[in-house]
Parts: structure tokens; C-alpha cells; sequence
């Protein structure tokens, strides 16, 4: 498991949005199950809760109660506030120094680009070497709080968020880190030609300015409720390094691939693609200086059963663990597995191709799929009880979960029907269209080094043969399977996202602006835009009860639309050997603390 130490806001609220197959790599994921219904006391014919099962589903429900009252939940009125840090002084040094942090993962980063990159491989090497969120989340509350900034301030009409910066941040190379570095790469960001995926996320922003070395003024021209939760999407690159550099070429730009001024934890040691990278602490890192752990190697593997072994055997201190591996890791003497129930839920789909031309371009086919698939069962069957099933785009830990919107259970005859609407046949075992064919369909998954999505994917070939459809299955490495969906050659496809406690953030990948980096199905539907811009502040209102009509209606469309089968959002859980100490499991998972890890034999 790779975590990313205090990630910048939109790589908070939006590399959750990253495309990914995280429940695949990492094998654990966020979630918070809806609390159970008690039976009434004379029904007491069943053996009492255990009492791990009545702690866990009381930590569930605080956890949910948390997640919902928050101030990123609830995008609660702040205009005309100032907040302060209750940290002024970062520059106390951790004491604690030494050791070097063994992990090991199936796929490698595609680069260091902080703007032209969508995977969770990236991303997590980024998240070594660069930082700058002006604000973040406590890790209790989950309110926001001052960061790189030691104070913002909001004006009355709520248009205008000044941020001050902390005056000690500094690049890897000594230079001060000042606001011309976030300005420079704001005007970078928003330029078309460079290509940012998630820019159309952000346009409510409509001016960027740093007044001076230490201060930045952000503005909008109208309400967005979420605002200040997305405002904070420019982590900064060194504009002393990069001015004069290519933006898009590693060709042009070694920095892109080989970042030698940073800003992170962390600096790149070394990088050699496919086999490992090599990380050592940055000695001018702001934040009361470099980590404890002095130095962290990501080596690459060829799939997950040898990443198990080597976390098994000691060889490396963490690795992602299936479900079926979770119960044995478990067991392990040298291990602790940390679960916990996060403030995001981490939930997977099939994605299913919308473009014309395709069989699955027709909605009977689509409900057709869904009705074929045992939702119940494979969650159950892939997951090991790490997992609850959900039916929409938003789980029922979110608050807007509607919990009126179509399932599609598992029904063949209903399957055969659909398909029958679309103009298709069921005869002698196969499903065959107007020319006498047999529906063949193509799914593809990546990476191809995950056992988790295998089953899964094998699974849903034997579901679809039983209504006579013959499916291709495609594994691939990660890049070539990121490239293959961008380009809408297949059927279906195997994915997953983390989600965003503020539901806002989810926009994109139901828009047609999205199309294809985030929205791969080409789903388009009009409504669903006009009610999400309404729930951001369109409408002219922030009150919740509103926003969460609007989302409920976007979440009854989609499940009718059905771009996506819906199946399942997940728990967290991650494996650390016990030679690692300092970890703290919150709402925001492990992670949130890395800097502080240390290892206790390895001490300098």
C-alpha cells in the first residue's frame, strides 16, 4: 500500500476521482455499511451479537455520524469567517530518524506529472515528491483547517478566499516557496493546450493572483457550495525549474520523469520503470522537516500472489492483500492489519459503452446485463464480507443516498426479456440478434496482475453464458489498459472509483465533459448536468434539504440510465509490519500521519 502524505485539496477531493482499479491493487478500500435494524426483543431466538460485531458496528455508525455532520459534508455557510492555523510553528523537527520503508506494487507510474496523469501509480509517486495544499482536513472532525496557509479568510458575499502563506515553505533545492510558484502553475493548469483531465472541475475559478510573495487571492463570480472545499487544486511546481521547460514532453523536460526540485517529503532517489523506485527524505521539507523514515522503495512485481509472499515473508512491510488473503495475513505474528471505515467509500462498477454502435448503447441491453449479473452473490463471493452492495452513485454512507432507486436483482428471465425489448432472441442457449448472430461481447480490465478483478471478470463471463452471450475477456497491464478504455474499443470494462464525501465533486465523471478521461462509457444526459450544477449553486441556494432532492433525482436517473452495473463499495484494510510504529487509524485512513511513522530497530 502506497499512501500519499497530505495530499493537495484537489488531489483530495479529485485524485479519489482518479480512474483507478484501487480495490484491485490494494485490495481494501473505504466504506461505512448502513447500520443494521434490530429485531425486536421477542424475536430473541438468534444468539446474541459478538462483541467485536457490536464495537465494530458501533464504530460504523460514529464514524458514518462524523462523516455527515462535517464541514466538508455539509458545505456549511463560512463567507465573512477567517480561520487561523492552531499549529503556527511546523518548525519542530521529528526525532525519530532512520530505516528505510519496503513496499512492493503491482503496477508502475505512468510519471511525475502532476497535470497530465490519471492513475493511482502516479499519483502515488507524486504524492512523495510534491505538496502545497493550503488547507486540509483534521483527521477527527474532518473540518478544514489552515495548512501551507497559516490563516484564510472569506469575504461577506463568500466570492473572495484569501490565503496567507506560511513564510518557512521551501523547494528541495533551498529556494523559498512562495505564491508566484502556485500563481505560475494555476495560469500553466488552465491553459487548454496542456491538457489538464480534470480543468472543466474547476472553472468555477475565475481569478488567481498572488498580491504579494505570501499571499494569494482566489475569486469566484457566483456561489458554489462546495467552493472551498475544490478552490485548493494547484499543488505547485518550481517555477525557477519549470519556466523554461517543455510542459507535456518528458523529451524536453526531465522533470516530468527525474523531479529534481521538490517540494514533498520526499525527493526521487532513483527510478528505474518496471522495477522499482527509490525514494530519500527531503531536508528542507516545511513541515517540521524531513520524515522519520529516511528512505522508502516501491519495487514492482508481477502480480499480486508475489507481492503477498514477499509482505508474508518479511520482505516488505506492506502489499496489497485480497480478500482471500485477508484472513491468513491476519494470522501473520509480524503483521497488523489496520481496518477501518473511511470517510469516503471506495465502490466498483462494470462500465458499460454508450456510444452508438454498440450493443450496450441500447438501455434494454444495458438493464439486461444487470439483470443476468448476481450482484448479491459476487459481492459476497469476491469480496468475503469486505463489501456491501450498492445500486446507485452514491453509497449509503453519503448523506444524499437515496435509497429508491433501481436494483436490477438478479432475475435471468427479466435478463432474457430486456433483451427481447432490444430486438434479440434466446434460442437453443444463445442470445442471437435480428441476423441470426450470436451477441459476442468484449471486456477488458486492467491491471492484468490482479486476482481480484479476474474473478470478477470470469465470474460475469459464466453470468452472461447463461443467457447465451459469449464474452471476451481482456486482461492488461495498467497503461495499456488506461489507453484501451480512452479509446471506447470494448463493451464493458472492470473499474472503481473513491469517492468524495462532498457529492459535487462526483460532476465530472457523469458529464459529458468528461468524456473519455473520466467518464469512459460516454454517458450523456442533460438533466443529470442541469441538477448537479442547480445542487452546486446554480439555484442560487446552499440549504441541504435542496441539495439533497437534487442528488437523489441525479441518483435515480443514472440507476435508470444505467451507464454503469453498480456493485459494491468497500471496507478499508491495509497490512503493516509490526516493526513500523506511529500509525494512527482515522476517517482519512493511515496515511494521514506517514511522516511520522517510524521504525523502532532501525533509529539513528
Amino acid at each position: 500500500m502506497r499512501v500519499i502524505t497530505r495530499p493537495s485539496q484537489w488531489v483530495l477531493v479529485l485524485l479519489i476521482l482518479t480512474l483507478t482499479l484501487l480495490a484491485a491493487q490494494c485490495g481494501a478500500a473505504p466504506t461505512e455499511p448502513p447500520a443494521v435494524e434490530e429485531k425486536p426483543a421477542t424475536e430473541a431466538t438468534e444468539a446474541p451479537a459478538e462483541p467485536a460485531e457490536e464495537a465494530a458496528k458501533a464504530a460504523e455508525e460514529e464514524a458514518q455520524k462524523v462523516v455527515q455532520e462535517s464541514e466538508i459534508s455539509q458545505a456549511k455557510d463560512i463567507a465573512g469567517t477567517e480561520t487561523v492555523t492552531d499549529e503556527p510553528d511546523v518548525s519542530t523537527p521529528r526525532n525519530k530518524y532512520g530505516g528505510e520503508y519496503r513496499d512492493v506494487s503491482t503496477s508502475d507510474a505512468v510519471s511525475f506529472h502532476l497535470y497530465q496523469t490519471t492513475d493511482t501509480g502516479s499519483s502515488a509517486y507524486q504524492g512523495y515528491v510534491y505538496s502545497g495544499s493550503l488547507i486540509t482536513l483534521d483527521e477527527k472532525t474532518l473540518e478544514y483547517e489552515p495548512y501551507a496557509a497559516e490563516s484564510y479568510t472569506i469575504s461577506e458575499d463568500g466570492l473572495t478566499f484569501t490565503f496567507k502563506l506560511r513564510k518557512g515553505l521551501k523547494w528541495s533545492d533551498g529556494a523559498p516557496l512562495t505564491a508566484r510558484d502556485y500563481e505560475w502553475t494555476y495560469q500553466q493548469v488552465i491553459n487548454p493546450d496542456n491538457g489538464f483531465p480534470y480543468l472543466d472541475q474547476f472553472n468555477f475559478v475565475t481569478s488567481y493572483k498572488a498580491l504579494d510573495d505570501y499571499t494569494l487571492e482566489l475569486k469566484i463570480d457566483k456561489m458554489y457550495c462546495p467552493a472551498l472545499g475544490q478552490i485548493d487544486f494547484i499543488t505547485p511546481l518550481p517555477k525557477h525549474i519549470w519556466e523554461e521547460l517543455d510542459w507535456s514532453d518528458p523529451e524536453k523536460n526531465p522533470e516530468i520523469n527525474n523531479p529534481s526540485v521538490v517540494s514533498g517529503p520526499y525527493k526521487l532517489k532513483e527510478w528505474k520503470r518496471d522495477q522499482y523506485a527509490s525514494f530519500e527524505a527531503n531536508e528542507n521539507y516545511w513541515y517540521h522537516g524531513p520524515p522519520n523514515i529516511t528512505q522508502q522503495t516501491i519495487e514492482i512485481v508481477p502480480d499480486q500472489d508475489v507481492a503477498y509472499q514477499k509482505f508474508k515473508n518479511g520482505e516488505s512491510d506492506t502489499a496489497p492483500i485480497t480478500p482471500e488473503q485477508l484472513e491468513e495475513a491476519r494470522q501473520l505474528e509480524h503483521v497488523t492489519i489496520y481496518e477501518w471505515w473511511p470517510a469516503a467509500a471506495r465502490w466498483s462498477f462494470i462500465g458499460l459503452n454508450m456510444r452508438e454502435g454498440f450493443p450496450t448503447h441500447d438501455i434494454n441491453v444495458r438493464h439486461g446485463l444487470s439483470y443476468a449479473i448476481d450482484k448479491d452473490l459476487l459481492t459476497d463471493e469476491v469480496m468475503l464480507g469486505q463489501a456491501k452492495r450498492m445500486c446507485g452513485p452514491y453509497p449509503e454512507t453519503s448523506w444524499v443516498y437515496n435509497p429508491d432507486v433501481p436494483c436490477y436483482d438478479y432475475d435471468p428471465e427479466k435478463a432474457k426479456e430486456e433483451f427481447a425489448k432490444a430486438g434479440y432472441t434466446f434460442q437453443d442457449g444463445k442470445m442471437l440478434d435480428k441476423d441470426g448472430q450470436q451477441l459476442k461481447l468484449k471486456l477488458i480490465y486492467g491491471p492484468n496482475t490482479s486476482k481480484t478483478l479476474e474473478l470478477l471478470a470470469v465470474s460475469v463471463q459464466d453470468y452472461l453464458a447463461e443467457i447465451g452471450i459469449e464474452v471476451e475477456i481482456q486482461a492488461m497491464e495498467w497503461a495499456s489498459f488506461l489507453e484501451a478504455q480512452d479509446k471506447g474499443e470494448w463493451d464493458m470494462y472492470l473499474g472503481a472509483w473513491r469517492s468524495t464525501i462532498e457529492p459535487q465533486a462526483m460532476f465530472l465523471i457523469w458529464s459529458e465533459e468528461g468524456i473519455p478521461d473520466l467518464n469512459a462509457p460516454a454517458y450523456i444526459n442533460k438533466d443529470v448536468e442541469k441538477l448537479f450544477n442547480e445542487a452546486g449553486g446554480e439555484a442560487g441556494t446552499c440549504d441541504l434539504d435542496f441539495r439533497k432532492q437534487k442528488y437523489q433525482e441525479i441518483q435515480k436517473i443514472i440507476a435508470e440510465d444505467s451507464p454503469y452495473i453498480f456493485l459494491w463499495y468497500q471496507k478499508a484494510w491495509s497490512g503493516q509490519n509490526n516493526r513500523i510504529k506511529g500509525i494512527e487509524p482515522t476517517l482519512l485512513g493511515i496515511g494521514w500521519n506517514q511522516e511520522d511513522w517510524y521504525i523502532e530497530d532501525q533509529l539513528e
